[in-house]
């Protein structure tokens, strides 16, 4: 099998196909951390049936290979000690990725508490733009550091206090 071609186990029972959907998961989890919805549609995709797709995440949840909260948590401190991200684009990604609004607002609400924003802004701004000098930057050379931050989900009032330094 390769690529994304979708094979059809429409003619197999339900049980045989419980067998190579809870396979084929965990041979997808074993890549990287996921999370259930991510799960649900590459099943949906490789067209498992649903009672057979609930059953599976089912089990990979009571097993403890699929956490939303835990795998929220860790992908969001990737992106924000790794990636240098602002809190709006890692709520982005998380939402990208199938959690829920709810999970993704006291992920980031959690997260505020223990890192600076404005701390990680100013680390990209002195490695990204080292010789930026904010009293002598021309307005043009300041607006591409206001989009480079604002593309990396910076607020505006950390943009603010970063350029005030």
């Amino acid at each position: 099998m390769s690529g994304n071609k979708k094979i059809f186990y429409g003619g197999m029972d339900e049980g045989e196909q419980l067998k190579r959907a809870k396979g084929f998961a965990l041979r997808f989890l074993a890549l990287r951390p996921r999370s259930c919805k991510e799960v649900s549609e590459k099943l949906v995709e490789k067209g498992f049936i649903p009672s057979v797709i609930e059953n599976v995440v089912t089990y990979l949840i009571d097993y403890g290979y699929l956490n939303d909260p835990k795998f929220a948590e860790s992908l969001a401190v990737h992106l924000l000690e790794n990636k240098k991200l602002g809190f709006a684009r890692v709520g982005a990604t998380l939402r990208e990725r199938g959690l829920s609004p709810e999970l993704v607002k006291a992920t980031i609400s959690q997260l505020q508490q223990n890192y600076s924003e404005e701390k990680t802004a100013l680390q990209i701004m002195k490695r990204r733009f080292s010789n930026f000098n904010v009293p002598q930057a021309t307005p043009k050379d300041k607006n591409r550091l206001v989009q480079f931050l604002r593309r990396r989900g910076f607020s505006w009032e950390t943009i603010s206090h970063v350029l005030m330094i």
